[in-house]
């Protein structure tokens, strides 16, 4: 095809050639075929069309047409959707054209630094973790001077946006899920691996009230590992700033000190916010949530949950001691208590068996009223993927339009990929930051790593004068 057959559309068709999304054979084919019948086509109405043949998604799209090319295609995967945006980084839906499998895939700063060997190392640790509720870390890489990491694509509702939309969760329903969660847990912390983020966000909901464990990985990533991190001090201090709600008084004190008993921590109070409908210490700044996790105990559920079974909120209780020593022994050991506590109280306790996880896929789940109480089936195996036809993008702009009148059509320099901010009600991010953390003036001024610093400092501070005069 020569250049001067393409009209209109001579620009956005070399930046579709090089974005590496379409093999040039086929899009020369499809593109001569599309403008002999349309010879005065504008890009927009070509976007349309490879939408609806489904050779681009929306997202693609809608990225070609401002002039972004580059990053759409990291080593197997394709970048098919932006599903939003966490403390590490943007997380998209990606295809990997190698076992025809999605993925959710997490796309770093390029600020971000780490040391690779290591990270694919512990990649391989995480295929002795054969659970369920285990959403793997699978996949690190770099390309085009991208960093990333991927894990199979589920899909579910998150803890933290269920509760948001229908409140606490019953006992008995918090009592399924919460063994399910241990059990995952055990399952790492036997490898010796730790999820160290653990909180609501990362906990998702799928059918008949199956638990996905979402981000294994990331907290390996960001604790020192033979003397070194593997990621900078920045994306750390981001990493544990976004899930202070839910961080264990050490890692606190130390965000590389990420432990396995720091999980079990983390899952007391992930089951507080379940039951309570609210975190363990509600309502304060980051520095006065993080003295709190140190120093104070949370509200009583026996006053927030009236119904919750005493031996349930035993459980919670010891979970969240400040000291490491004073809590279990092992996840293993609550596994062990949540068993006969659940047969007690829904007549249901559930042994799951280990599963393909690069196969998992579930029909999302939209509120608490839908659980049941019912034994949660081995998951089945799904068939490969192939990619869903797009919603109706409606009329897309020009990138004229974009970037004002009169503005040249040559091919910009190459740009980051980065998607158009969402609402915390239109994406499920994994790992990604509550919409309800607004930030004070103090906590925006001074940045994450300011804000850490100084509680670490007080809290420091705080002991001291704690053990001088208790």
């Amino acid at each position: 095809m020569v250049t001067t057959e393409l009209g209109a559309c001579e620009w956005f068709v070399w930046d579709l050639r090089r974005s590496n999304l379409i093999d040039r054979g086929q899009l020369d084919q499809v593109v001569g075929e599309f403008l002999q019948q349309n010879p005065r086509a504008e890009p927009p109405a070509l976007a349309e069309f490879l939408i609806g043949e489904n050779i681009l998604t929306n997202f693609q799209a809608e990225r070609l047409l401002q002039g972004k090319t580059q990053g759409f295609v990291l080593g197997p995967f394709t970048l098919m959707d932006a599903l939003g945006s966490g403390s590490m980084g943007t997380v998209y839906k990606a295809h990997n054209k190698t076992d025809n499998h999605w993925y959710a895939v997490k796309v770093l700063p390029r600020r971000s630094m780490w040391n690779v060997r290591i990270a694919r190392r512990k990649v391989r640790s995480f295929e002795q973790c054969k659970h369920p509720a285990v959403v793997p870390f699978v996949d690190v890489g770099t390309a085009g001077g991208m960093h990333y990491l991927a894990w199979p694509f589920v899909e579910g509702e998150t803890l933290d946006k269920l509760i948001q939309s229908e409140g606490k969760i019953p006992a008995s329903v918090v009592g399924v899920l919460a063994l399910q969660i241990a059990e995952g847990l055990e399952v790492c912390h036997q490898q010796a691996l730790f999820h160290g983020l653990l909180k609501p966000s990362n906990i998702m909901v799928g059918a008949d009230q199956a638990v996905f464990i979402l981000d294994f990985g990331i907290g390996c990533l960001l604790a020192e590992t033979e003397g070194e991190s593997l990621v900078d001090t920045m994306s750390t201090a981001n990493s544990v700033a976004s899930g202070l709600d839910c961080s264990s008084p050490e890692s606190i004190m130390d965000p590389q000190n990420l432990t396995p008993t720091g999980d079990q921590y983390s899952l007391g109070c992930v089951l507080y916010y379940m039951l309570a409908g609210q975190y363990p210490f509600p309502g304060g700044s980051a520095a006065e949530t993080m003295m709190a996790h140190q120093f104070k105990k949370p509200q009583s559920l026996a006053e927030l949950a009236p119904a919750t079974p005493t031996e349930l909120i035993a459980i919670v209780d010891r979970l969240m001691q400040k000291k490491p020593e004073d809590r279990y022994p092992s996840v293993g050991v609550v596994v062990e208590e949540l068993r006969p506590l659940i047969k007690k109280h829904t007549g249901v306790v559930r042994r799951p068996a280990p599963m393909a996880h690069a196969t998992l896929k579930r029909a999302p789940v939209t509120a608490a009223a839908e659980m049941t109480g019912k034994s949660v089936p081995p998951p089945a195996q799904s068939v490969a993927p192939s990619t869903p036809k797009p919603r109706a993008m409606g009329a897309l702009p020009t990138r004229d339009s974009l970037r004002g009148a009169g503005a040249p059509k040559k091919a910009p320099p190459p740009e980051s990929l980065e998607p158009e901010p969402k609402t915390a009600a239109q994406v499920v991010v994994p790992g990604g930051m509550d919409s309800d953390d607004a930030e004070s003036w103090w906590e925006t001024s001074m940045g994450p790593t300011g804000v850490m610093v100084t509680a670490v400092f007080a809290c420091g501070i705080g002991y001291l004068a704690f053990r001088l005069f208790s």
